[in-house]
Order: structure tokens, then C-alpha cells, then sequence
């Protein structure tokens, strides 16, 4: 009896399994996406390792790009700082030295001026892209295999206790003998008699089911980790290219401060000039009516300041940027106080 029982579990057993595989392979056919000079040794990897190095490649050039991103941002954020500070030190010194000396000759138009200073705006910046490692599914899988295999049990208990005509609740299910009952109900069902035959038929029908579940999922999660990995691909590929646009603007960016600041070097030695001798001025000509009371050379050089001073403030007042990107009008303005002071520079060795 018992060589029968263990050929009919057998055979119950391979016809489960058979159309196991047959339900996972209906679910989703997998396939495994490589590269076209992947080496022996990674063809022969699994499909999950396959799907893993293809997130870790696209995390590592995220991460690099991101790295080269940062590293431009902080350039930029130096630059800032620096051109700020130099800013600042020569609002608070020649311009203030400037506007003062003109004042005392009458002429403070541009005075208010000073207070307008824009100062750069700072872009936002980017986040790295998240990557999650992709999960083989295993336990999930067996998760919802043990929930299933203890459903089957559940199950068959529930049935076996209706054909039985027992009632189906805990006092019941708690006696042995009730146990016993059903489980011979269920090795009758496959022409075979005693209750180790229904234990043992119960027992593989939830391993078989719980298998079947289980390899459902882990299918599942297969092809989403497939689709994952493309996706985050894509994304990647994304992210890069925007990154690469906004290191090139903040590169151009960065240069177009330090021009900035070049620009107004030149405005600071030569402004430090002409208050010089605008100090001499008021000290020699001592002028009571104010410019109108100095002699013609110094009424030109005061007007030279003036138009110095001017370029100055505008080139100080015109905003710079808007997130990275450079305002055209910044550009003119600079290209324009360039050529005023080359062309006062020019001046001074004809």
C-alpha cells in the first residue's frame, strides 16, 4: 500500500511541476539584455546579476557625472565669493572716495547709484538621480509561497471538513482523529486508503502550490527589474545630458565673472587716479562754486571720473544671470565698460 501511495504522490508531483513551469513561463518570457562584447564568463551569469551590473553602470555614470557637476558648482561658488568680496571692497572704497570727492564739487547725480549693486544669483543645485539596487524577489516569493501552501491547507481542511460533514472550526481542527477523517477522505479520492496518503497528498499540492507562487513572483520581479533597469537607463541618459549642459553654462558662467572682475580691477586703479587728483584739485584750487570754479584740465578730468564712475556703477548694477544662465544684457554691458576703460587705458601712453 504504501508503494502505491508514494508512486501516486509521485506522479501527482511531476504533473504540478509540469504545469508550474508552463504557468511561469506563460507569465512573462524573460530575456536577458547584454552587451555586445559582454565576455563568456557574463553571459553565463544569472539574469538577476545581469540586470544589477546593467543599474550599478548606469549608478556609476550617474555618480561620475554628478561628481563633475559638483565639482564645476564649486568652482562657480568660489568665484562668487571671490568677485563678491572684491566688489564689496571697492564700493566701500574708491566708489565711496569717488562720490564724496565729486559731492564737494557739486556733483552727486550718481550717489544713489551705489546702493544698487545686484549682487549673482546662485542656481539650485541638482540632486543626485536615486538608483535602487533591484531585489531578486526571493522573499517576497517565498512570502507569498508560504501564504499560499498555508491557504492550500486552509483550504483543503475547509473542504475536506464538508465532505466529511464535520464542523469546521478550531475544537474540531484541534482533535486528531477528526484530522484523520479527512485526510482518508482525500485518499479515497485517489484510490488509495488510509490517512497517511491524505496527509501526504494535502502536504505536496501546498508545496506545489506555494512552488508555483513563489516562482510566479520571482517572474514577476524579473521582468519589472528588466524594465527598471531600462528605465533607469533612459533616465540616466537624461540626467547626464542635462548635467552636461549645465556644467558648460556654469563654465561660461565662471569665466564671465572673472571677466567681470578683471574689468573692474582696470576701473578700480584708474578711479584710484582720478580721486587723486581730484584731491589735489580741491587742495591747490580750493573751489568755492564747485566744478564751474576750476580751471579747464580739471573740469575735464572730473568729467572723465564722472563718465568712469558711470560705466562703473552700470557695469556693478546690471544684473549678471538668471539660474546659470548669462543675461545678454550683462554681456553688452561688460563688452561696453571694456572698451570705455581699454580706451581711457589707451589715453594715458598716446
Amino acid at each position: 500500500m504504501g508503494s502505491e501511495v508514494k508512486e501516486v504522490i509521485q506522479e501527482s508531483t511531476q504533473e504540478l511541476a509540469k504545469e508550474t513551469t508552463q504557468a511561469v513561463e506563460d507569465i512573462q518570457e524573460i530575456e536577458v539584455q547584454e552587451q555586445p562584447q559582454k565576455s563568456v564568463a557574463k553571459r553565463k551569469a544569472s539574469a538577476h546579476d545581469v540586470v544589477v551590473e546593467w543599474v550599478e553602470a548606469s549608478r556609476e555614470l550617474a555618480q561620475n557625472k554628478h561628481n563633475e557637476y559638483m565639482g564645476a558648482q564649486a568652482k562657480l561658488d568660489e568665484t562668487i565669493e571671490n568677485f563678491i568680496e572684491h566688489e564689496n571692497k571697492i564700493v566701500n572704497t574708491t566708489v565711496s572716495d569717488s562720490l564724496e570727492l565729486l559731492e564737494k564739487l557739486g556733483v552727486d547725480s550718481l550717489a544713489d547709484e551705489k546702493g544698487a549693486v545686484k549682487e549673482i544669483q546662485k542656481d539650485n543645485k541638482e540632486q543626485l538621480i536615486t538608483i535602487k539596487k533591484p531585489s531578486k524577489g526571493s522573499f517576497k516569493g517565498f512570502f507569498v509561497g508560504l501564504l499560499g501552501a498555508a491557504a492550500t491547507v486552509g483550504g483543503a481542511l475547509f473542504y475536506g471538513s464538508q465532505i466529511t460533514n464535520l464542523p469546521f472550526n478550531v475544537a474540531t481542527l484541534m482533535q486528531k482523529n477528526n484530522l484523520d477523517t479527512i485526510a482518508t477522505k482525500y485518499a479515497e479520492l485517489i484510490n488509495v486508503k488510509g490517512a497517511i496518503a491524505g496527509y501526504a497528498l494535502v502536504g505536496v499540492s501546498a508545496l506545489v502550490v506555494g512552488f508555483i507562487l513563489c516562482k510566479i513572483v520571482k517572474a514577476i520581479q524579473k521582468s519589472k527589474n528588466n524594465r527598471y533597469a531600462e528605465k533607469i537607463e533612459n533616465d540616466t541618459k537624461e540626467f547626464v545630458a542635462m548635467l552636461d549642459t549645465k556644467i558648460t553654462k556654469t563654465d561660461s558662467l565662471d569665466e564671465h565673472i572673472k571677466h567681470i572682475k578683471l574689468v573692474m580691477q582696470k576701473y578700480d586703479i584708474i578711479l584710484q587716479e582720478q580721486n587723486a587728483k581730484i584731491r589735489r584739485m580741491l587742495f591747490i584750487e580750493q573751489p568755492e562754486e564747485g566744478v564751474n570754479s576750476l580751471q579747464r584740465a580739471s573740469k575735464l578730468e572730473v568729467e572723465k571720473s564722472v563718465l568712469i564712475l558711470d560705466e562703473l556703477l552700470k557695469l556693478m548694477n546690471t544684473p549678471v544671470n538668471e539660474d546659470i544662465d548669462i543675461k545678454d544684457e550683462s554681456k553688452d554691458r561688460l563688452n561696453s565698460a571694456n572698451s570705455v576703460i581699454n580706451e581711457v587705458i589707451k589715453k594715458l601712453y598716446v
